[in-house]
């Protein structure tokens, strides 16, 4: 143990029940009396009403922050040393690396150096190039040593012309003296192809498809098991217009739902769904193969030479299945999620009439582009139509194109309920099981056209399911009956850590933001429901706007204004100097978080993005056990990574 108090860089309230010169953890002795008072929001916006937030503050202790939330943690900003290795970037070849005015967007997973000017140097190393740091960009390892140097003053130099069309400019390449004679090596080889369509046998002449309803039955989540076409019960938006991110709730119908041996659902578990590519980025794809209409819904026979695909799992073996071009198109392979491959290029490439069009296709899958072909990875999920677009003369036959395209897979979705206690709802009729869940809606930009945006697979399906019940409702048409809308899932495969470690009548702290704090809900019903738990569990809840963007509000029974805390990230007042976020919350409510870890069967839940606000709040736990246990930092690493292999910190992070 560290025989001092080490400075914290955020305050850590100090009491007498946790207290470094009195490390024995005790619950605190004067746990703070409900008192409501206008938050800032409300009286800034009072035209804003919301039947289930009145937009007030709770406050836990005379330490906690008026204003609300905390999804993500604010952006650092670059350190010094990113200068450093821009200046070595810039004093690459132009074909190697491309630098724009402005600086191009790159997904999270993206990360080029770390703050320390050691792993730099180990990085970039003394006199070596700067092949190692452009690896880091997507682990490909990207190769500058090849870059192209052709002499443009040449007369015979013929350079590429670029592809005039709005698909290829939103693909951001940047090709340099790229000629058509340049000399490419290292270039991939051709993929195989690995599965084809052939005419059906005469049996199965009348192969009926239900493509818009439900999935094919070889869709199969885990044999002997199908995926169950869950009729949508109920739908309703839970955020209010003008929200930075749309998130529905969803109730699902699953009395019928088959047996499977004992495994039932659970508060805290999980679902996957099954959704499909719209109908909109499938036609889109046909009509820029240029695949007949008559021929997208002819039933033909799927033959494979291995592999699990077209299911989602299994053995892996030939098949030989009926279908359709359009359920394929639909079901199994994700035409929009992933970052292109070079195999996809390579298939491109060896389909592309237009010479300009395929030496920029081999370019990108050789040694001499892989620059160009790194950036494009690490630029935003791009869908195949839109790459078909930016190459209009490369129609690749669609067996070819499948065989190199990523399978479709499911979407987990935690459950936001105790399934239990949705089943014994007063007005639910004919003893119907329910359970629920809140989707967030994923937008990113589309290419199409300026400020235009496309939804995520998953939860652009969901919305649109959403939509069309809670549109036909108000219209005074019964979706249930009319519409008949369902939703392909089945039990959660994998081990949910909030469900697995849900349990006992300890006390807990539950921290989430944004709908990461949806599964917690099902935590409170279901503890409220069976014990006596008010004044042992807390939920800290992080939104960016408390009058848009609180979920759940006024639903997690009677003692919700004396167990939840609210954080608003979104600031209101001008010339506020401070955001405050889900951990700094952490930090003021030590006291509690000190007790509850310390505390017989104690348990911290976090749930949420693990970018932002799980970093965030695993720093401010670690401040909070150096601050209240008087440890030095690498104590509090261990304390904490022993609670979770105690099961009494539990992180479930994405």
């Amino acid at each position: 143990m560290a025989s001092a108090t080490p400075t914290m860089d955020h305050g850590i309230p100090t009491t007498s029940t946790s207290h470094p010169h009195d490390p024995i953890p005790a619950e605190p002795r004067a746990l703070p009396e409900l008192t409501l008072r206008p938050s800032q929001s409300a009286s800034h916006h009072p035209e804003q009403t919301s039947p289930r937030s009145s937009g007030e503050s709770m406050l836990w202790s005379t330490a906690s922050s008026d204003d609300s939330e905390a999804p993500l943690t604010p952006n650092t900003e670059p350190e010094r040393q990113v200068d450093e290795m821009v200046d070595k970037l810039q004093a690459l070849p132009a074909a190697a690396v491309n630098f724009t005015e402005q600086a191009r967007p790159r997904r999270a997973s993206t990360t080029l150096i770390s703050d320390s000017p050691s792993d730099i140097r180990r990085i970039l190393g003394d006199g070596e190039t700067a092949t190692k740091l452009i690896s880091q960009c997507c682990g490909g390892g990207c190769c500058l040593l090849k870059t192209l140097a052709p002499d443009t003053s040449s007369p015979s130099f013929r350079p590429v012309v670029i592809p005039d069309n709005r698909a290829f400019a939103s693909l951001n390449l940047r090709l340099g003296p790229l000629a058509l004679d340049s000399e490419l090596t290292d270039t991939t080889p051709m993929p195989p192809v690995n599965m084809s369509f052939e005419p059906i046998p005469a049996a199965d002449a009348k192969h009926v498809s239900k493509v818009h309803k439900e999935p094919p039955e070889y869709v199969q989540p885990h044999p002997p098991y199908q995926v169950y076409s869950a009729p949508l019960y109920h739908a309703r938006e839970l955020t209010k217009p003008g929200a930075e991110k749309r998130t529905f709730h969803f109730d699902l119908d699953v009395t019928d739902y088959p047996d499977e041996g004992g495994v039932d659902f659970k508060v805290g578990g999980a679902i996957g769904i099954c959704p499909p590519n719209s109908p909109e980025i499938v036609d889109e794809l046909f009509d820029v193969l240029c695949i007949p209409k008559f021929v997208r819904d002819k039933p033909v026979t799927l033959k494979t030479n291995g592999g699990r695909w077209p299911t989602i799992w299994g053995e892996d073996q030939a098949r030989e299945l009926v279908t359709t071009r359009r359920e394929i198109l639909t079901w199994c392979v994700d035409l929009q999620s992933f970052p292109p491959t070079k195999h996809l290029l390579r298939i491109m490439a060896e389909y592309a009439d237009a010479p300009n069009e395929k030496k920029i296709l081999m370019y990108l899958c050789s040694a001499q582009g892989q620059a160009a072909f790194c950036d494009l990875r690490t630029a935003s999920h791009l869908t195949v139509a839109q790459l078909l677009h930016a190459f209009p003369s490369s129609k690749p036959p669609l067996p070819a194109l499948l065989s190199v395209l990523n399978q479709l897979m499911p979407r987990f979705y935690s459950l936001s309920n105790d399934p239990h206690i949705s089943s014994a709802r007063p007005s639910l009729p004919g003893n119907r099981r329910l359970i629920e869940m809140a989707v967030t809606i994923h937008e990113t930009a589309d290419w199409h056209a300026d400020g235009a945006l496309r939804t995520g697979v998953g939860s652009g399906f969901m919305e649109r399911m959403a939509q069309a019940f809670i549109s036909a409702e108000n219209e005074g048409i019964d979706p249930r009956s009319i519409l008949d809308l369902r939703v392909p899932m089945f039990r959660g495969l994998m081990a949910n850590p909030l469900s697995k470690r849900f349990g006992g009548e300890g006390p807990m702290v539950l921290i989430g933001a944004g709908v990461g704090m949806a599964p917690f809900r099902g935590f409170i019903l279901n503890r409220l429901k069976n014990a006596n738990c008010a004044n042992k569990i807390w939920l800290i809840q992080g939104v960016r706007d408390s009058m848009l963007d609180e979920i759940y509000s006024g639903e997690l029974g009677d003692h919700e204004r004396e167990i939840k805390r609210v954080v608003q990230s979104r600031k209101f007042r001008s010339g506020q100097s401070e955001t405050k976020y889900v951990q700094d919350e952490v930090r003021l409510q030590a006291d509690i978080v000190w007790f509850v870890i310390n505390a017989l069967d104690g348990r911290i839940f976090v749930c949420g993005s693990s970018q932002g606000m799980g970093e965030g709040v695993e720093r401010a736990l670690m401040e909070v056990a150096m601050q209240k246990g008087g440890i030095g930092e690498e104590e509090a690493k261990e304390f904490w990574a022993k609670k979770k292999e105690d099961g009494q910190y539990i992180a479930e992070t994405w």
